[in-house]
């Protein structure tokens, strides 16, 4: 069995909150499967639908055809399954940051 090692936001003195929640969750693509399927599905999308990338990389306005606004709709719903995922990823952290301050 793996032992838990604790590195709460406390220990981490000096950086920034945001700094530390952006690491907390930039590690979800290495280990959640579903993180990293839901990326990959999107990537999948933008490499089919190239125009529908260019919705989110300019502040141009696109003209998108039936299907590319379908993918769009597609992607949007995936990028919210992603911050939900976030979202409970820094929730179960900071209990877990709770329980590592606890014990010191």
């Amino acid at each position: 069995m793996e032992e838990i090692k604790f590195e709460t936001f406390v220990e981490a003195q000096g950086t920034a909150m945001q700094e530390y929640l952006s690491g907390v969750v930039a590690k979800l693509s290495k280990t959640d499967k579903e993180y990293r399927a839901i990326r990959d599905k999107m990537e999948s999308i933008f490499q089919q639908y190239p125009h529908v990338m260019k919705v989110f990389d300019t502040e141009q306005a696109s003209a998108l055809t039936e299907q590319e606004c379908a993918a769009l709709i597609q992607v949007m719903g995936l990028q919210s399954q992603l911050v939900e995922i976030e979202i409970q990823t820094l929730y179960l952290r900071g209990c877990y940051d709770g329980v590592g301050y606890l014990k010191k």
